[in-house]
C-alpha cells in the first residue's frame, strides 16, 4: 500500500530532507508523490528525483532517471546516491536546475503532454483554487493499467468542508488531443480496464484505504490545501472523469466514441468541461456521458 513510515515523514517535515519539502512549497513545477516506502518528485511529468527509505540501514536511496537526459551520465556522476545527512540532500537539490535544462531538452524532442497536463492540474486543484477535487496521485500503476490520476471529491462550500466523512473516490483519466481517443490507450480501452480492475469490491475498499491514506500524508506534509484530514469514503460508486484537452470541434471522432460506451454498475463515467479556460475541477462542470453526448451534437 502506498505510504510513508513516520521516520520518512518526520525526515521531510524537519529531518535530514526537510529541504526537499521546502522547495516543493516553493517551486510549483515540481510535484511529489507518495509512493510505497519511496516518494517521486515530477518535473513536467517525468521523474527528476526519487528517495527511498534504506530499511536496512540509515538514510535514503536517491535517483535519477538518466532517461531524460540526450547525454548521459555527465549530470549525476559526482553525487551521492545514499544520503545519510542534510548536505547529502542540499547537493541534489542544488543540482536539480542542470537536471531540468536537460529534461527540457529531452521533452523538446520527446513530448510527454498529457502527462505535464496532468501536473497543471494537480498544481491547480491542490495548492491554487479552491475547488471541489483534490488529486491526491498521478500515474497509478496496477494490474488492469493505469490510472492518470486519483481524486478526492470534497465540495468546497463551508457546509459541506466542515465534513470529512463520506466522500466520493474520483478516477480521472486524461485525454490529450483527438489521436489520444481511439485504440489501446483510448476512451473505451479505459474504461474496459477501470471495469476490470474494480469489479472486486476487497480492491475498491483496497484502493480508498490507499488515497485516503496518501490524503492525509500530503496533508501533513503541507501539499494540499484543505481544511483537515479525511476519515473515510463513501459506498458511492466513483466517478471516472474524463479531461479532454485540445479537442477539435469539427472532428467526429469523441463523438463516435462516446456513443459506442455501454452504462457501468461500477464507475459514473462524467466528462469535465473547463470552468472559462481554467484547469480548476468543479462538481456543476462534470457532466454525464448523455449530456456531453448531447453537447457534441449540438455542435455538429
Amino acid at each position: 500500500m502506498r505510504g510513508l513510515s513516520p521516520k520518512f515523514i518526520t525526515d521531510l517535515n524537519e529531518g535530514i530532507l526537510k529541504e526537499i519539502l521546502y522547495l516543493m512549497k516553493g517551486d510549483n513545477t515540481l510535484d511529489l508523490e507518495i509512493r510505497e516506502n519511496y516518494i517521486n518528485i515530477y518535473y513536467r511529468g517525468g521523474n527528476i528525483l526519487k528517495l527511498k527509505e534504506n530499511i536496512n540501514k540509515n538514510g535514503y536511496i536517491a535517483w535519477f532517471d538518466e532517461k531524460y537526459c540526450l547525454v548521459k551520465n555527465r549530470i549525476i556522476s559526482d553525487l551521492t546516491k545514499i544520503i545519510t545527512q542534510e548536505i547529502d540532500i542540499l547537493k541534489w537539490i542544488d543540482t536539480l536546475p542542470v537536471i531540468k535544462n536537460e529534461m527540457n531538452l529531452w521533452f523538446s524532442k520527446n513530448g510527454k503532454l498529457e502527462r505535464e497536463f496532468q501536473q497543471l492540474v494537480l498544481r491547480e486543484n491542490n495548492s491554487l483554487s479552491n475547488t471541489d477535487y483534490f488529486i491526491c496521485d498521478i500515474e497509478n500503476s496496477n494490474q488492469d493499467g493505469r490510472f492518470d490520476m486519483l481524486a478526492v471529491k470534497w465540495i468546497s462550500t463551508s457546509s459541506h468542508r466542515k465534513n470529512n466523512r463520506n466522500l466520493r473516490l474520483a478516477i480521472i483519466e486524461m485525454k490529450y488531443s483527438d489521436c489520444s481517443m481511439t485504440g489501446s490507450s483510448g476512451i473505451l480501452r479505459h474504461i474496459t480496464s477501470v471495469n476490470a480492475h474494480l469489479k472486486s469490491e476487497s480492491v475498491l475498499d483496497k484502493l480508498k484505504k490507499e488515497i485516503l491514506n496518501v490524503f492525509n500524508i500530503k496533508y501533513e506534509l503541507g501539499l494540499i490545501k484543505a481544511p483537515k484530514t479525511i476519515s473515510s469514503f463513501s459506498d458511492e460508486k466513483p466517478e471516472l472523469i474524463f479531461l479532454i484537452a485540445n479537442h477539435d470541434p469539427s472532428s467526429k471522432i469523441l463523438l463516435r466514441e462516446l456513443l459506442k460506451i455501454e452504462e457501468s454498475e461500477l464507475i459514473d463515467v462524467k466528462f469535465s468541461y473547463a470552468n472559462f479556460m481554467g484547469y480548476g475541477l468543479y462538481a456543476p462542470n462534470m457532466k454525464s456521458l448523455e449530456e456531453t453526448i448531447q453537447l457534441l451534437k449540438m455542435q455538429s
